[in-house]
């Protein structure tokens, strides 16, 4: 059970220095779309990750109306995926960082940018698909914590 444990340590030292996505639950979100109902369990779900990319976020928001501004570069693919089975009357994803971070989403309604300290997007969300990018306003590589909750963070 020991060498487990180091064995363990070991990998995720490993996956941190070359900045691959950690899940601090037993899922991750990049390998699986967690779905997502009204009164998940546990609250908040808190995934780690690394910052990575040279697209524009602009360019990734694309042409149609956007809310907020989309600054800072990310990769050309969603850092995370989330499913929502069902509507929240609130929903609340916000990430945690010491570095300069940037937050994207596309979702059913819409596409919503966040470029403030510790981004967050909250409020009233529709049932459907979400594409979440987490990128930096520098294209720096910076570690990123994001939390999923029904309750305000």
């Amino acid at each position: 059970s020991r060498q487990l444990g180091l064995f363990t340590a070991t990998c995720l030292s490993i996956a941190v220095m070359y900045g691959l996505p950690v899940a601090s639950q037993t899922s991750t979100l990049n390998s699986s779309q967690p779905s997502l109902s009204p009164r998940f369990s546990p609250d908040p779900r808190i995934y780690n990750g690394v910052t990575s990319g040279s697209t524009p976020l602009s360019a990734l928001a694309g042409a149609q109306t956007i809310k907020g501004r989309c600054q800072g570069f990310a990769t050309d693919k969603p850092n995370h995926k989330i499913r929502l089975k069902e509507p929240f009357g609130f929903l609340s994803l916000k990430v945690f960082s010491g570095g300069d971070i940037t937050l994207l989403v596309k979702g059913p309604d819409g596409i919503y940018c966040r470029d403030e300290p510790n981004p967050e997007l909250s409020g009233a969300w529709p049932a459907g698909e979400y594409q979440v990018w987490v990128g930096s306003k520098s294209g720096d590589r910076t570690q990123y914590r994001l939390s999923i909750s029904e309750t305000r963070q």
